[in-house]
């Protein structure tokens, strides 16, 4: 049976108290030790450290720097010779690959996002998406915000949400408009009605669903620019009229008198 290491410590300076000095020096084993090699051996090896199990013991350094700084040199020198005569390292190169890669990154245009089923006729929330239609994303927002039909608060706030979305893609939100809106139809939901002399009925509740598509149109500012050059090109002049000329009467037909 084992005893423990402090039981052993114990009893190692009990024995040594009563053979001889009192000084405590450690105990040296009659039997021999195992052969080690002195390098790998520290200061503060004891006699003790043998009955310590070889767990506990301190675990020691054998590895060499040299040869680890020698590994380290070789393993950097090489890719560093390598990279300086492949690559030129000017500055030209690295805009051009950011450029190269910008290029390559495809812009969004447009944002289409949907709502859950929601329990409500398709007929009444079509008229909603119709309100909606055509308006800045802003002007939609404060449209559905007074509004005083009940799904106007949860269209509010998809359409908050899908703007923002919109505006992570990168799109403009001055520009930001809602092109299209409609809805969808969604699975009905089968309910008991309860009637008069011990009868019953089926009751039917809707779903819909409301879509929206964003995209980048023109401001207010542009719109009323168009307008104004449309109104002005329908302007007619008199025209270039001569006076230069003979004056003749007018014919009228009949008597000239």
């Amino acid at each position: 049976m084992t005893r423990p290491f402090r039981s052993v410590v114990s009893l190692a300076q009990t024995a040594q108290a009563l053979a001889g000095p009192s000084t405590f020096r450690p105990l040296r084993p009659a039997l021999p030790l195992l052969s080690q090699p002195s390098s790998s051996r520290s200061a503060s090896f004891s006699g003790w450290e043998q009955y310590v199990p070889s767990i506990l013991r301190p675990k020691r350094k054998t590895a060499t720097p040299a040869v680890v700084e020698r590994t380290s040199e070789t393993s950097v020198d090489i890719p560093q010779e390598e990279l300086a005569a492949t690559s030129t390292g000017s500055l030209f190169e690295e805009i051009a690959q950011e450029v190269v890669q910008s290029e390559r990154r495809r812009k969004a245009t447009q944002h289409r996002y949907s709502t859950a089923q929601h329990k409500i006729s398709p007929r009444k929330l079509n008229d909603l998406s119709r309100q909606i239609s055509g308006l800045p994303i802003d002007e939609a927002i404060v449209q559905m915000q007074f509004s005083e039909k009940r799904a106007s608060s949860w269209i509010k706030s998809t359409l908050c949400l899908a703007r923002d979305h919109a505006l992570d893609k990168g799109l403009e939100r001055g520009r930001l408009i809602v092109a299209e809106s409609w809805t969808s139809k969604g699975p009905k939901i089968k309910r008991v009605d309860i009637k008069g002399r011990g009868r019953a009925g089926i009751k039917y509740h809707p779903l819909a669903r409301l879509h929206v598509l964003l995209k980048e149109g023109k401001t207010r500012s542009e719109k009323d620019q168009r307008r104004f050059q449309k109104e002005l090109g329908l302007v007619r002049s008199a025209g270039v009229v001569r006076e230069d000329g003979v004056l003749r009467r007018k014919v009228v037909s009949g008597w000239a008198w």
